[in-house]
């Protein structure tokens, strides 16, 4: 009776140990694709809608900026007044 009730709780803790680590790769957590689809940003210059993580980024006013292409972030800097929200 003894070995039954701790196997079971090996078992139990066994799998509540690979449910906490499910998510993780070498101490990194994995990013769910549906997540990642959803952090869509606007590029203030052409309107064209973007990834968070793949873009060009620029501070403006303490506000970062994120656009398209190194074209977009070109039309951007020379007239940022241009293109900021008020």
């Amino acid at each position: 009776m003894k070995k039954i009730i701790l196997a079971t709780i090996l078992i139990g803790a066994a799998i509540i140990a690979l449910k906490s680590n499910a998510n993780t790769i070498v101490g990194r957590t994995i990013t769910n694709p549906i997540d990642s689809a959803k952090k869509v940003i606007i590029d203030p210059v052409c309107k064209m809608k973007i990834k968070a993580n793949t873009s060009k980024t620029t501070v403006y006013n303490k506000i970062t900026y994120n656009f398209c292409s190194e074209s977009c972030k070109q039309k951007f800097l020379a007239e940022p007044a241009k293109y900021v929200k008020k």
